[in-house]
């Protein structure tokens, strides 16, 4: 097994579907019939949750009948989301309990019409050249090694026109682990932005904004399981027991300035 490959599936153990569905028993949720809100930011694992998924949306212009790639689409929660507004998106992804649960999770959601999601690794999609208008990629670069090849992928998937953006954490990979997405360095690839910025422009990208995360969403981090969350699940789900040691490490690097999340805006000519 590769580190990209230990550093995706520390999200999943096999038992990810009955935590989810025992968290929404608890809730008073349904887990086949769910209602807007039921999975609250249990199903935007990224800083900033639905805050920062409703942010990217804006900024890409995602509307009615929008074509979405959605790169590494995990829970498929964004996707959801994107077609709430009107978007009809392919999720690709490679960890196959995460496709299966998220199939699930649009069937009770009533999304399946509109999302549909592949297990596929984002450097080798096989899906049609030009097919998309607009893709997305939220917090997957520091599960991803090669981000030239998935970048280079993107912009094959891309119609002339189209737009790519990146929500990541960008940085240095000195920092203190555990992390939400990685047990130690060898399965992290945090990298700078000008790194992204490099791989894009190598894969016929031009860079279109540079957005600081703190100024796109009001929320800085996901909640830690700490107190409660009224209106819906949250992100810690997907992090096991140590959540709350993770998402400290996170918080400390975010305020030394060793992190930062930022969104790119690339446009494929």
């Amino acid at each position: 097994m590769s580190d990209t490959e230990q550093s995706i599936g520390r999200y999943t153990s096999g038992d990810l579907r009955e935590r989810l569905h025992a968290a929404l028993r608890a809730a008073g949720k349904e887990p086949a019939v769910l209602l807007p809100g039921d999975l609250g930011e249990a199903e935007h694992f990224h800083t900033g949750g639905q805050a920062a998924t409703a942010a990217v949306a804006k900024a890409l212009g995602i509307g009615l009948g929008t074509r979405v790639l959605d790169v590494g689409a995990g829970l498929g929660g964004p996707a959801r989301f994107f077609a709430s507004l009107g978007a009809v998106v392919t999720g690709v992804e490679r960890d196959e309990e995460l496709v299966q649960l998220a199939r699930e999770l649009n069937t009770a959601s009533a999304k399946s019409g509109s999302v549909a999601m592949l297990v596929a690794p984002g450097q080798r999609t096989n899906l049609a050249t030009g097919s998309f208008d607009t893709a997305v990629m939220l917090h997957v670069g520091m599960n991803l090694e090669n981000k030239a090849a998935v970048f280079a992928e993107v912009h094959r998937l891309l119609r002339p026109g189209g737009n790519f953006g990146i929500f990541d954490l960008m940085g240095t990979n000195a920092l203190e682990y555990p992390l939400p997405w990685a047990d130690a360095p060898a399965a992290s690839y945090v990298e700078a932005a000008s790194a992204y910025e490099r791989y894009l422009r190598s894969a016929g990208f031009a860079i279109r904004q540079d957005v600081p995360g703190g100024t796109m969403m009001p929320a800085a981090l996901p909640p830690t399981g700490q107190g409660g969350a009224a209106a819906g699940l949250e992100a810690p789900i997907l992090l096991g027991a140590d959540a709350g040691v993770r998402i400290s490490n996170l918080a400390a690097a975010l305020k030394s300035g060793s992190l930062t999340a930022r969104l790119l805006v690339a446009l494929r000519p």
